[in-house]
């Protein structure tokens, strides 16, 4: 009773604890939360919330390291209760102290991670959203315990903080004792990530919209200053200009442009603040041409000789509405006036904001002539911002912005020292160390670019803006004078007038009669135009018409003239003569195409028929001459020759012609064909004749043994010629796809012993063992032409093997394509040399032919094996070496499903 009253006092107690853990854990959250949507700083977000991240956990540090560009890190954060481990806030660390694997599960899956180094066990946790938390556990390496132990943390958690889908920095807790944390710790930990993101997300928010709005405030300024009329203080807005960019210098230069015809052109000027270049010496030494009216340089390479202007540039007395220059004067041009400096400019790669403005960071690494970087140099000009003004495409001048060298300082946790092979270990030493990097470029940012070219368009607005007022002030000026030299010409006009009004009506008579002839005129050539547009529209149809039709036809047209060369042909001649048509136009025909006879025999220009129907006018046909193609290779032609006449003169000939290559193989496959077949039929037809003589003579009835043996005779070439007549009409079948294929499923061991059986008996007599290995498979074919085509393969092996040797017929599943039946017929005959492999299979090809027509061969055979497998969609091919006999293989397929349904 007394444990049980214990049991439920231990259980009440439990759950009031996890009561009150929940109910801490809810107003963490809840500060932390409260803290981001009452602070916009996040520095003050990230200090407050390490502290109560501490404080509820209870460890000895919490920290939030962020990650840099270059995956070295900085404690930006950082929370330590009673100074039990030292302080690393602002330190940095180098990217090898957290390796790039780490790095990328941090990312990836967001891992999380629990060490303890008294245990040496290390968990990891991949965050799941939506799942239950799995922390698996593993020995942790011992690396990284060297560099817990150098820190004198004994236990620590770690949890990645992400922003806009990159690693920003880990929140980390460390502790000086062993400590086990689990799961409720990491989930807390978790959430606190999840809300830091969130702040990260609203900070990177406000300082983009306060850059926005400083941006925006700087145009504004340096907007005002510019549209200030009828004066604009550029040498004000320049310095504005520089201290908005955080720049040492920078220049304004300012394209001469030319006004009218009486005050000649603006001179360029040039404002410049801070440190400038001086134009390099051996840039000097190229203008070599002095400045005068006659010089073919461009304007911007000479020095105005006006006296004055508006524009007040640097080389006269600073009476310029723009302000007073800040260079004073020189005889030498300026900067941006030299060739060399567009060249270069050109060279460089622009910015990515706008092709007219190049950001250098360093010029040591730019791509410039050595002697304008030394100019720069040498007055500690480091980086440069150059932007080419422009206006409704016009070009105005340049603005420059020079940065000098700077110095900054990083605090580090540990000297680091690359070139100490000991930081290969991990490192024993956190002590502050400072790093001091002098001499260093000061970078142009992306927002830096784009505030200078916003205000390079203000710039370029109103310098604009003032060269149209400038022009009418000048027009203004001299308004007056135009009118009065107006009013002096009106008076001349009006005597001219009165002189012209005489000659007018006289000019008006003259030209009236004129112009009734000159109507008539017209009207005649009116028509004259419409019929010749008439006569040029149905030019131009028929002409694409025949381009159609020599396009069109397949026969090769070419055109040629009296000298023989081509002047026109259609795609289908240069297809046949292997060239593009474009190459064939312009080329001497004779020379081009190796005009021969059908020998081979080269024609003599004079003898060729085609320059005969140039020259003659006659048309010629010929057949089996021969062209020459781009190849080197010649080619049987029939052509026809015809000439082009003109005003009964021959201008030249036009050839159609064909490649009759095809044409004489077919007749060439023609004659062998009836050579073989009036063979194979005229040797049994004049054994049947000879027997069928003697019987009708009565000669044999007085030797009934001959008889006997005569008859067979003629039996046997009677089936012969039977065998020939149905292989010629199987093989026509074959060709033209009318062959009957009654496919079924059917066993392949049934037909591999059907067929052995049909064959034992022409294996007996000829002395020959049949071996048979059957496979059980089913096959989707027509079984009666797989056995016609296993009979006749057999019978080949059995009729080259001599007596008392094997033929063998094997089956077996296909290794390279398992859906296949791989079938072979081996003999140990005398084999196939390898130049015959492949033309065995082609009509009449025999190996032997004269021991082929002792067995009683057609060569026709391995041709209809050969069309049976491949409607079958297999393959047939043959193995052989001289001397070791020949194996023939074919290939027949399984039966699928689709067959079964297309029996049903």
């Amino acid at each position: 009773m007394r444990s049980r009253q214990s049991s439920l006092k231990l259980s009440d107690y439990s759950a009031k604890a996890m009561l009150g853990n929940r109910n801490s854990f809810a107003l963490l959250l809840h500060r932390i939360t409260r803290r981001i949507r009452q602070s916009l700083e996040l520095e003050e977000i990230l200090a407050s919330t390490v502290a109560e991240v501490r404080s509820f956990l209870g460890t000895d540090r919490v920290k939030i390291y962020r990650f840099h560009g270059d995956c070295s890190g900085e404690v930006v954060a950082e929370a330590i209760r009673d100074q039990r481990l030292p302080s690393l806030l602002h330190h940095n660390f180098p990217a090898g102290d957290i390796p790039r694997e780490a790095r990328e599960l941090f990312l990836s899956v967001r891992q999380r991670s629990i060490v303890n180094v008294s245990t040496q066990q290390i968990g990891i946790s991949p965050f799941k959203p939506g799942s239950m938390m799995d922390i698996r556990f593993r020995k942790v390496d011992p690396c990284h315990v060297e560099y817990l132990t150098a820190m004198g943390v004994k236990s620590s958690l770690v949890v990645p903080i992400l922003a806009e889908e990159r690693l920003w920095g880990l929140l980390v807790s460390h502790h000086a004792t062993p400590r086990q944390l689990g799961e409720r710790e990491l989930h807390l930990v978790q959430l606190v990530a999840d809300q830091l993101e969130i702040a990260i997300a609203q900070s990177n928010l406000l300082s983009q919209t306060r850059l926005r709005a400083h941006q925006e405030q700087t145009i504004n300024q340096i907007a005002t200053l510019l549209h200030a009329a009828p004066q604009i203080p550029l040498q004000t807005v320049l310095e504005q200009t520089v201290i908005a960019l955080q720049a040492n210098g920078g220049r304004l230069y300012l394209h001469s442009h030319f006004s009218d015809h009486r005050s000649g052109q603006f001179p360029p000027q040039l404002f410049t603040t801070g440190p400038q270049p001086q134009i390099p010496a051996s840039w000097l030494q190229d203008l070599d041409t002095p400045p005068n009216r006659n010089s073919t340089n461009p304007p911007s390479l000479l020095i105005p000789p006006t006296p004055s202007s508006s524009f007040g540039e640097a080389h006269e007395p600073p009476s310029s509405s723009f302000g007073e220059a800040h260079e004073p004067p020189s005889p030498s041009p300026h900067l941006e006036q030299h060739p060399h400096w567009q060249t270069w400019l050109e060279m460089e790669e622009p910015a990515p904001v706008s092709s007219n403005l190049w950001a250098i960071a360093d010029l040591y690494r730019a791509v410039m002539p050595s002697d304008l970087a030394i100019a720069f140099l040498t007055v500690q000009i480091r980086g440069l911002l150059i932007v080419r003004l422009y206006y409704q495409q016009q070009f105005l001048g340049y603005l420059s912005l020079f940065r000098g060298e700077i110095d900054f300082e990083r605090i580090w946790a540990g000297r680091i020292d690359r070139n100490d092979p000991r930081q290969l270990r991990p490192r024993r030493s956190f002590e502050t160390w400072r790093e001091l990097k002098q001499g260093q470029s000061h970078p142009w940012s992306t927002a830096d670019q784009e505030l200078v070219r916003a205000l390079a368009d203000h710039f370029a607005m109103a310098i604009h803006q003032h060269l149209l007022y400038q022009q009418v002030c000048t027009l203004n000026s001299t308004l007056e004078q135009d009118i009065q030299q107006r009013k002096q010409a009106e008076q001349k006009i009006s005597a001219l007038n009165a002189e012209l009004e005489q000659r007018v009506l006289q000019r008006t008579a003259e030209l009236q009669q004129a112009n009734s002839e000159l109507s008539r005129q017209i009207a005649d050539r009116e028509r004259a135009l419409t019929k010749l547009q008439q006569t040029q529209a149905t030019l131009v149809r028929l002409g694409h018409q025949l381009e159609l039709i020599l396009n069109s036809v397949a026969e090769g047209i070419y055109g040629l003239d009296t000298q023989g060369i081509i002047t026109f042909a259609n795609p289908a001649a240069a297809k046949l003569l292997g060239y593009e048509v474009e190459h064939l136009i312009g080329q001497w025909m004779h020379q081009f195409f190796h005009h021969a006879k059908p020998d081979g025999t080269p024609y003599l220009a004079a003898e060729s028929p085609i320059y005969l129907t140039m020259h003659n006018g006659t048309t010629h046909h010929c057949s089996e001459d021969r062209f020459q193609r781009a190849d080197g290779t010649s080619f049987p032609v029939e052509y026809v020759s015809s000439p082009i006449r003109e005003a009964d003169q021959i201008v030249g000939a036009v050839v159609l012609f064909k490649d009759i290559t095809a044409r004489q193989q077919v007749e060439q496959m023609k004659d062998e064909f009836v050579s073989i077949v009036s063979h194979e039929l005229r040797t049994p037809l004049t054994s049947i004749r000879s027997t069928l003589g003697l019987l009708a003579s009565g000669w044999l009835n007085s030797y009934p043994e001959k008889s006997q043996r005569m008859l067979e005779i003629a039996f046997s070439n009677t089936n012969r010629l039977v065998r020939l007549i149905s292989d010629i009409l199987d093989i026509e079948r074959i060709k033209f796809g009318k062959m009957p294929m009654q496919k079924q499923t059917c066993n392949a061991a049934d037909l591999m012993l059907q067929s052995i059986d049909a064959m034992r008996a022409m294996a007996e007599k000829a002395g020959i063992q049949l071996s048979v290995a059957p496979i059980s498979v089913t096959l989707w074919a027509d079984p009666d032409r797989i056995i016609q085509t296993f009979t006749n393969l057999l019978n080949n092996a059995i009729k080259f093997s001599p007596s008392g040797s094997v033929v063998s017929l094997t089956a077996e599943l296909h290794q390279a394509e398992p859906d296949y039946v791989l079938f072979r017929i081996k003999d140990q005959g005398v084999g196939i040399p390898a130049d015959q492999l492949e033309a065995i299979f082609d009509r009449f090809q025999q190996v032997d032919a004269s021991n082929s027509r002792s067995q009683g061969g057609t060569g026709l055979g391995l041709t209809i094996c050969r069309g049976i497998v491949q409607q079958h969609q297999g393959q047939i091919w043959v193995e052989s070496k001289l001397g070791e006999g020949s194996t023939f293989c074919f290939t027949l397929p399984l039966v699928t499903p689709d067959h079964h349904d297309s029996t049903l």
